[in-house]
């Protein structure tokens, strides 16, 4: 009977995405823990620490779990640290379905890929890419590549229960990850710049649950009105 490998699993919040991957993650390796994490949850869970420091854990699997695993942690685990997420390898770090609908890419995706000390920046291991739509906004966009996600972890789990070990893809980092700084900054609009930036960026940044993008005026940021491109607080006053 092929031995099955020791497994940390860590997961997203929502069910959907998480029971699935936890079902195919269960019935092929051995779990030794596994937590649900909220997009708010950036501490690494002691719990998973703990499993690895134990010295057999084989396999880390971040699965749309919103922590940065610690080097210490990652040193411990005996086979592959994986992560999966939304993106391309044009986009890594925050914004990556902003920064695609912005530029005007073709296709937007999932990568695999194993995690380092650098955010986004070890070995893609797998990329699944598939076409943006003319309608598509950053929530649409990142929702779709959310569902799309479930399919590359389950290769990648059976890839690594059949082989020990994942083969590269081939695919490189365009650059390096994209912090949340950065992209904050990026949001920001000027009042001088012109109604087809200021479209761009709306389409790029629409989301029912975040916010942006914004004008930055007289040192404070102000919501775009969607409908008018122009500045949300000038047109309450108008209206007034």
């Amino acid at each position: 009977m092929p031995v099955k490998y020791r497994c940390v699993l860590l997961l997203t919040d929502r069910a959907d995405l998480a029971d699935p991957a936890e079902a195919c993650a269960s019935a092929l390796f051995d779990v030794t823990h596994v937590s649900r994490h909220a997009r708010q949850e950036i501490a690494f869970p002691a719990a998973a620490a703990g499993a690895v420091g134990h010295g057999d854990v084989d396999v880390l699997l971040n699965f749309l779990a919103p922590m940065i695993v610690p080097a210490r942690v990652l040193e411990g685990v005996r086979r592959e640290a994986i992560n999966i997420h939304p993106a391309t390898p044009d986009w890594p770090g925050i914004g990556s379905a902003s920064y695609a609908l912005y530029r005007g890419d073709a296709t937007f995706g999932v990568t695999a890929h194993r995690m380092t000390a650098t955010i986004d920046g070890g070995e893609i291991v797998r990329v699944a890419r598939f076409p943006v739509e003319g309608g598509d906004t950053c929530e649409t966009l990142f929702d779709r590549a959310l569902v799309r996600s479930v399919g590359v972890f389950r290769d990648v789990c059976e890839e690594l229960a059949r082989r020990g070990g994942l083969r590269p893809s081939g695919d490189r980092w365009a650059r390096p990850a994209v912090t949340r700084k950065e992209f904050e900054r990026w949001m920001l609009l000027s009042p001088d710049d012109s109604r087809e930036e200021v479209a761009r960026k709306v389409r790029a940044l629409k989301h029912s649950r975040l916010p942006g993008p914004f004008f930055l005026i007289d040192g404070e940021r102000v919501p775009v009105d969607p409908a008018s491109l122009a500045p949300a607080a000038r047109i309450g006053r108008n209206i007034s």
